[in-house]
């Protein structure tokens, strides 16, 4: 009886021990537990304007004086030197910005975008696009693609991406009700750009001439702590959209005797 007693002991015992490796090969060779699907977080539109050249994280300044200049000839100041020099002998130009490479400036004459280099001479065309008013800045991952604004000077303009390689514009859109969209709308209407931590932005200047007060725009470049510098010295001529190139080095701007 004792012996009985002592099997059938030992056969639980096995029974629990099969029992226990197999429950163990199962969980080892079963697939995990998939994670929960993550949701994938909506780009904003002040996020994707931001990858491009010369847009402000703050964006608080707006209008500024010297937006008032329409057009002119395109102006180049050398920060390394402290020299201008006249880059078109024709009129009528606008919203310069540097072409990624440093040897080019694209602008705006009418709803022409041309390129100028910087070696001199005249433009080239390179598109027209309807009811463009303004080049904004080149992305900061793609310099095939710039930022720009089109449509009717008394709508909220169109946000759009110009590609240099088609020179097909793709719309960037932004929600009109939401007041964080309209401040960024207001930045990039205005002309000052900020790259890091130097700034670019007008100025109104004035004297006491034979003839009375004389007042003008210039173009200043503030850098970290440095003191502001007055980079276009245009001494009685309104001057304006300022860009400012990739190795900063140089800024290209308008200048304007209207």
């Amino acid at each position: 009886m004792q012996k009985e007693a002592v099997k059938r002991e030992l056969g639980c015992v096995l029974l629990l021990l099969s029992a226990g490796l197999t429950t163990l090969a199962e969980g080892r060779f079963q697939k995990p537990a998939a994670p929960p699907a993550s949701q994938t977080k909506t780009e904003s539109f002040w996020d994707k304007v931001l990858r491009y050249a010369g847009i402000s994280h703050d964006a608080s300044n707006l209008k500024a004086p010297g937006d008032e200049v329409v057009s002119g000839q395109i102006w180049l100041a050398d920060l390394s030197s402290r020299s201008t020099k006249q880059m078109t002998t024709s009129r009528g130009y606008r919203s310069p910005v540097f072409v990624p490479g440093g040897k080019e400036i694209l602008a705006l004459k009418g709803t022409d975008v041309v390129r100028v280099e910087l070696s001199g001479g005249n433009a080239v065309k390179r598109y027209t696009v309807a009811e463009i008013t303004k080049l904004v800045g080149f992305s900061l991952d793609d310099p095939d693609t710039v930022l720009v604004l089109t449509g009717k000077p008394a709508e909220l303009p169109t946000v759009g991406l110009l590609s240099l390689n088609s020179g097909k514009v793709t719309a960037m859109p932004y929600n009109p009700s939401l007041g964080r969209d309209l401040e960024m709308i207001e930045h990039l209407q205005s002309w000052e750009r900020v790259y890091g931590s130097t700034s670019l932005y007008t100025k109104r200047q004035s004297k006491e001439t034979l003839y009375g007060p004389v007042e003008w725009t210039d173009v200043y470049l503030k850098s970290g702590g440095d003191a502001a510098l007055d980079v276009s010295q245009c001494d009685g001529a309104n001057c304006g959209q300022p860009s400012l190139s990739a190795d900063g080095r140089y800024v290209v701007f308008i200048k304007s005797r209207d």
